[in-house]
């Protein structure tokens, strides 16, 4: 039989696959034995290729833990959308928010403590993370400024407090994972959703309240 030949499409879309082989490769060992302690080599090995290969897709580890950082972005871009066209829609988008973002974070527990030790020492991951905190402000905030406008969150409340909310929140959740691996107290015991939950629940109006009481009973 002659050698098989392939085409421009097909080499792209085999070297596509080893790509995300390599990455999901890399996410099982990484959460099996940490970053620290896993090798190029064994990444490759890991999935039925050679160094030369993975290397040619992502020169360095960090490489990897930045491509990690992309995709879980872009999940949880997909959860969240575009805006929705109605304010009990938001408060419903924000109220499941809170459960997925819990939930990705505990699948992920070693990806999240891994960025948030490294990303000190690796630029390209503190500019990303800092990108991803910037993009965290702008989905929360426009749904404030919507839900004010239309009644739903207290007019008392300045905007400068809404803005320190979003800190708290992005803060909460940064330590959160931190605290459930190291301490057994109630604190680190405590879901994180539930947390930022109740945070919100502090600032809506009496109709806000309501309908997030009957998003409680709608979700369990």
């Amino acid at each position: 039989m002659g050698k098989e030949v392939y085409g421009h499409g097909q080499r792209s879309g085999a070297m596509s696959k080893l790509k995300d082989r390599i990455l999901e490769s890399a996410w099982e060992l990484f959460r099996e034995k940490g970053y620290e302690k896993v090798s190029l080599r064994a990444i490759a090995e890991h999935a039925g290729t050679t160094v030369g290969n993975l290397t040619y897709h992502y020169p360095q580890k960090e490489d990897l833990l930045l491509a990690m950082q992309i995709s879980t972005q872009g999940e949880i871009l997909a959860i969240v959308g575009s805006v929705p066209d109605t304010p009990e829609g938001i408060l419903e988008e924000l109220y499941v928010l809170a459960e997925q973002v819990e939930q990705k974070m505990l699948e992920r527990a070693f990806y999240f403590n891994s960025l948030f030790r490294l990303a000190e020492d690796l630029p390209s991951l503190r500019d990303n993370m800092e990108r991803s905190h910037e993009l965290c402000y702008a989905i929360y905030e426009k749904r404030f400024e919507i839900l004010r406008k239309k009644g739903y969150i207290r007019e008392e409340i300045p905007e400068t407090t809404l803005h320190n909310l979003v800190t708290a929140l992005i803060f909460c959740f940064s330590s959160w994972l931190a605290m459930r691996e190291k301490f057994h107290s109630r604190a680190s015991s405590t879901s994180i959703a539930a947390v930022v939950r109740d945070l919100l629940f502090l600032c809506f109006t009496k109709k806000g309240r309501d309908y997030w009481e009957e998003l409680a009973r709608k979700y369990g």
